[in-house]
């Protein structure tokens, strides 16, 4: 991987076989062409327009094939990738542009329909790229040019970065994440990068079923993993368990990524068996498994599932199970989330004396890998674990309040500040109660300004799904006359989330 750049091996994938199946959504194929012709495309396009390498070029990540080519599109060209979260509203998606500064915008003919990004791309310098999804060539268009020379503000760059991706939020508020070019490559470094065993390009026969966004570290990786190796790809927009099955049993699914909320929509179907037959192991991570579940999902459809542990700040996993692992430890080790992964170096800290703790005592985890973003020092997790004499990881909650849903993570304050700019909310709290599903799902109480008495859960609930991400809003609203408080005037989140338990 270090006599090619990512851009190199991409792009030299598409030649392989151009007219051969690429990316696969809805029930229909584009070629290698097509990723071809976007990468070329976007590549002039930021040429003619100006655009230095390492410019960040922000681009609204839907799991669909344009805006997959046009993320390999970005990479290829020398720039840095910067997702947006395609499950915001339009004015989320303009406040995060307005934040980052983005002057370079990559979205879908369907997104620019859209009054505020509309607004966005006429009210200052920025350069516009519009995906035609109805078709798959010369589907490539200025929205809005935009020259980058002397008379204008140059973009914001992040040199040597392939992605700069937002956190989980599990450590704290989200925050952007440089991933770089270089570490990627330590991480895909056993790659064969579109050689067959003979040493010739050679296209891979079976596609990957991508079921998580592209926006999230887990199907970025998963993604360039397979792009990188020349293998075709199925994606998936949005999870359904009969279109999921279907694509499993259509293409032969070996090998599939599935997120535990995913495992439990599995689960709470009437699938037949026989429509996983194909397939040898399900990876699991972005959230904890509860090991019922996971013995469950096991004995009814007769698939092992390989938990792994990671995070955006690591690139990806760092610890999870294999099927030699499985076969060796599977029935004795349930609920653990596997063992480190080559170059990887894991160990738990005491909270308190910040020493390092023998097997099979809990405290911090903290993690070292060639594949992480900054340096070689080790970073401190949130997550709570313990390491057993066999080198398997146990992870026993987090640190933090962060709710996990479904592997979305939400900082409760921030769900609490958006509800507070209601007219009537004069505080909210936000707290997380486990679900059966989704492991975790927010729940809010708010106190109301004085005088106010005719908003109810109803009417705060409409208005929460207009106002924030979808993930983010409160599965319950409990209104109350006072917040509960400690002694010290703080809300008590114990007693807010009683009001929900009974």
């Amino acid at each position: 991987m270090t006599e090619r750049s990512f851009g190199q091996i991409m792009r030299s994938n598409c030649d392989i076989d151009p007219q051969a199946n690429a990316m696969e959504f809805a029930g229909h194929w584009h070629d290698w062409a097509f990723v071809a012709e976007t990468i070329d495309g976007v590549a002039e396009i930021l040429k003619q327009q100006g655009v230095p390498e390492g410019a960040q070029v922000a681009l609204i990540c839907r799991n669909q094939p344009h805006s997959v080519a046009a993320f390999c599109a970005v990479i290829c060209a020398g720039c840095c990738v910067v997702p947006i979260n395609p499950f915001s509203s339009p004015e989320k998606m303009v406040t995060d542009l307005a934040e980052l500064q983005a002057s370079i915008v990559i979205a879908t003919e369907t997104d620019w329909q859209s009054p505020a990004l509309q607004d966005y791309a006429s009210s200052r310098a920025v350069l516009c790229i519009s995906l035609d999804e109805s078709c798959s060539a010369g589907h490539l268009s200025l929205a809005h040019p935009c020259v980058f020379d002397d008379s204008t503000s140059p973009p914001q760059q992040s040199p040597g970065v392939a992605v700069l991706i937002q956190s989980s939020g599990t450590t704290g508020k989200p925050k952007r994440i440089p991933i770089y070019a270089a570490k990627l490559s330590a991480a895909y470094s056993n790659i064969p990068a579109g050689r067959g065993e003979s040493g010739q390009a050679k296209l891979k026969g079976k596609p990957a079923l991508i079921t998580q966004p592209l926006v999230h570290i887990g199907g970025l990786f998963w993604i360039v993993h397979s792009l990188l190796e020349a293998r075709p790809i199925s994606l998936l927009d949005k999870f359904n368990v009969e279109r999921w099955a279907n694509a499993v049993e259509r293409h032969q699914i070996r090998v599939c990524s599935l997120v535990p909320a995913m495992i439990n929509m599995v689960l709470d179907s009437d699938l037949p068996t026989g429509k996983l037959e194909s397939l040898l192991c399900i990876r699991s991570g972005t959230a904890p498994l509860a090991a019922e579940t996971q013995q469950t999902f096991e004995e009814r459809f007769d698939v092992p599932i390989l938990p792994t542990y990671g995070a955006t700040e690591f690139a990806g996993a760092v610890c999870g199970w294999t099927l030699p692992l499985k076969k060796t430890f599977g029935a004795s080790k349930v609920g653990s989330v596997g063992r480190a992964y080559e170059g990887v170096d894991l160990r738990v800290i005491d909270r308190e004396t910040g020493a390092e703790l023998a097997a099979g005592e809990t405290g911090i985890l903290h993690v070292r890998s060639r594949q992480m973003l900054e340096g070689d020092d080790w970073i401190a997790t949130t997550d709570l674990a313990c390491i057993d004499a066999d080198d398997f990881v146990w992870l026993s909650g987090r640190a933090d309040t962060a709710i996990n849903r479904g592997g979305f993570k939400i900082i409760p304050a921030d769900v609490a500040v958006i509800l507070e700019r209601h007219e009537a909310v004069k505080e909210a709290s936000v707290v997380g109660l486990d679900d059966p599903r989704l492991g975790q799902v927010p729940v809010a109480a708010v106190e109301l300004v004085d005088g106010q008495k005719a908003l109810n859960e109803a009417v705060l609930k409409a208005w929460a799904k207009e106002n924030m991400t979808s993930y983010f809003v409160p599965v319950r609203i409990a209104v109350v006359e006072a917040l509960p408080r400690t002694p010290s005037m703080k809300v008590s989140q114990a007693e807010v989330r009683r009001l929900f338990e009974v």
